[in-house]
């Protein structure tokens, strides 16, 4: 009898460890300086059920990337073993709490508060706020408010409201 409630518990941990071998959920707290994240697997506001901390993914070869997750963002638990203290958490797909910042298939956009990097083509466009800096094969632009400079193979131009220049 005794083996066969050991027998018992055994598939039960191992029916509980692939159930855990891949896991959804969303970022309650993220700790930047360890590159670990708690993610809430489940529970209610007052009493979630949550993750240990554990890393989170990133690019780490000959380009390395620092983006720390926010809460809120979405997150799959990936472990072998199904034990959370040995897995990983890699980043999902977009939610209607974050939304992609284009549904263009010809462009990569990256934002961050009111800082917007955008690559297509030929062009490379970055606004911070009001300020816009706009790069192409053809010009360099850089407008802030009313004021706008313009470099390309013309020479320089110069807009304002109150001011008009070109070499």
């Amino acid at each position: 009898m005794r083996s066969l409630i050991e027998t018992l518990a055994r598939q039960v941990e191992s029916e509980n460890r692939g159930s855990n071998s891949l896991r959804y959920g969303t970022v309650h707290e993220v700790n930047a300086e360890t590159h670990k994240i708690r993610v809430r697997l489940g529970g209610t506001d007052e009493k979630p059920y949550l993750s240990p901390w554990i890393p989170y993914a990133q690019v780490a070869g000959a380009l390395k990337v620092h983006t720390p997750p926010s809460k809120g963002q979405q997150f799959a638990l990936m472990s072998g073993d199904g034990d959370f203290r040995r897995g990983i958490a890699i980043p999902m797909t977009w939610s209607d709490e974050n939304a992609s910042p284009s549904k263009k298939g010809d462009e990569h956009v990256m934002t961050f508060g009111d800082v917007k990097v955008e690559v297509r083509g030929k062009q490379l466009k970055l606004t911070v706020g009001g300020a816009v800096f706009d790069a192409t094969d053809q010009a360099v632009t850089l407008s802030i408010g009313g004021t706008k400079m313009e470099w390309s193979d013309g020479g320089l131009k110069t807009r304002a409201a109150d001011y008009d220049w070109k070499t």
